[in-house]
């Protein structure tokens, strides 16, 4: 993952910290993690709502720790272009 730390797994839970590429913000994602690592789960920004995936048994919590620095308040939209 772009602008992601290395996943750092504290006995059966993955914690990582990332900065989205669409506004900015800095936000940690907790999962817990897939022996097999086959299941994909979906996050989303909590500022703009881009959406991002993981390996994970369930949906991750995700923590805000920075707000956007775009300076902008819309939320993310993907294109199909």
């Amino acid at each position: 993952m772009k602008n992601a730390s290395l996943p750092d797994t504290e006995g059966s839970l993955s914690v990582f910290e990332q900065t989205c590429s669409y506004c900015g913000a800095r936000f940690r994602v907790l999962a817990t993690p897939v022996a097999d690592g086959l299941h994909r789960e979906e996050y989303a920004c909590p500022e703009c709502g881009k959406g991002y995936r993981t390996e994970a048994a369930s949906e991750p919590q995700v923590q805000l720790l920075r707000r956007r620095t775009d300076g902008k308040d819309e939320a993310y939209q993907d294109t199909m272009f």
